[in-house]
């Protein structure tokens, strides 16, 4: 230990206090950094800030170019020896552009589409507001049409008492249904004239139920047909109702009209 106290006391004083500044001002150096948090990469960027914009881009273009060399030198398989010329970079170049601007424009026609969509939604649903409003101011005035029959003249009514002319009696016919289909139209017309006291006619019908009960139409005269509609002249069973429509069915041979 004596020996190397002695060789290091050896030095001079002024190389000593040199080492010393140098190493307190690397430690101040890494200190500063530290405290500062300002990496190499951003020490980088400031640089290149001050230098301008002119300078930065042109670094890009020529990364550019060689990326671009590069990858034609992948794509075609040349040989080390073949060069690229700048041509063929800028063709290139203008494809990648023409791609740049083909997807803003498809992006644009999408919004385009979009927004013409919601137009046509909201133009629906207001839709029929409007046609309501555009047929109301088309209306016009219609007068509405007579019914011919309305247009036709009031009959004139015979007022004589006394005509040499037979006047036609008015009837009306009714629908009998319920009797036995053994009975004959002669027996139904002698019921009813002897029992209301008015003078009739019967016709028998086909129908689909003649195997179990026969039917008839009956015509008597308006003035006592509510009379004949009397349910308490009639057994339990017998239908009676006014004739409502004509049965095409009817034979007038087989089936005579008894007067």
């Amino acid at each position: 230990m004596d020996e190397v106290y002695v060789k290091c006391c050896e030095k001079p004083a002024s190389e000593m206090d040199n080492e010393l500044s140098q190493n307190i001002n690397i430690q101040l150096k890494e200190e500063n950094i530290k405290m500062s948090g300002i990496p190499k990469n951003k020490e980088l960027l400031f640089n290149e800030m001050k230098s301008g914009p002119s300078s930065r881009n042109t670094q890009t273009t020529t990364n550019n170019k060689q990326n671009l060399k590069i990858e034609l030198q992948s794509n075609q398989k040349l040989t080390p020896t073949k060069t690229i010329t700048d041509q063929e970079v800028k063709k290139i170049q203008g494809n990648q552009q023409h791609n740049q601007t083909t997807s803003k424009q498809k992006r644009e026609t999408t919004l385009l589409y979009i927004e013409d969509e919601i137009s046509e939604s909201k133009e629906e649903q207001q839709s029929p507001k409007v046609k309501i409003q555009q047929e109301r101011e088309n209306w016009r005035e219609v007068v509405k049409k007579r019914n011919p029959k309305q247009t036709r003249p009031v009959p004139i009514k015979g007022a004589m008492d006394k005509f040499s002319l037979t006047i036609a009696e008015q009837q009306s016919c009714l629908f009998l249904s319920g009797l036995d289909p053994d009975i004959e139209p002669e027996e139904v017309k002698e019921y009813i004239d002897t029992t209301f006291k008015i003078s009739s006619k019967c016709e028998k019908m086909k129908t689909k139920k003649d195997r179990f009960k026969s039917s008839f139409k009956v015509y008597v005269p308006t003035d006592s047909k509510q009379q004949v509609l009397n349910e308490n002249m009639w057994g339990k069973g017998i239908v009676i109702n006014h004739f409502l429509h004509i049965r095409r069915n009817f034979n007038r041979e087989v089936n005579p009209v008894t007067a």
